[in-house]
């Protein structure tokens, strides 16, 4: 029996299945007692990438449409990555 094993031991990884399910049964299964759709990502640049890639969808709609595209910018850190995700794009 191995005994020295506290050096294996890993508290913030958590199993990709957990967060992300492979198929809708398995999302269901997770997700049934939410109220509000939640996406989990493993990180917060993840995160960020997915809501830049969302708002920038919905620019190209609108421009396509033509009509203008109006967003409320949340304050605070917590946005600063889709901010600077947003920005990215804007200058690339």
């Amino acid at each position: 029996m191995r005994l020295n094993l506290s050096s294996q031991i890993v508290l913030n990884k958590v199993p990709v299945e957990y967060y992300k399910p492979k198929t809708t049964v398995e999302y269901s299964e997770i997700s049934r007692m939410e109220k509000i759709h939640t996406d989990i990502f493993a990180s917060s640049q993840e995160g960020a990438k997915h809501i830049a890639d969302c708002i920038e969808k919905e620019i190209l709609a609108a421009q396509q449409e033509g009509k203008f595209y109006v967003m409320a910018l949340g304050a605070g850190s917590s946005l600063y990555s889709v901010y600077d995700e947003l920005v990215r794009r804007y200058n690339e």
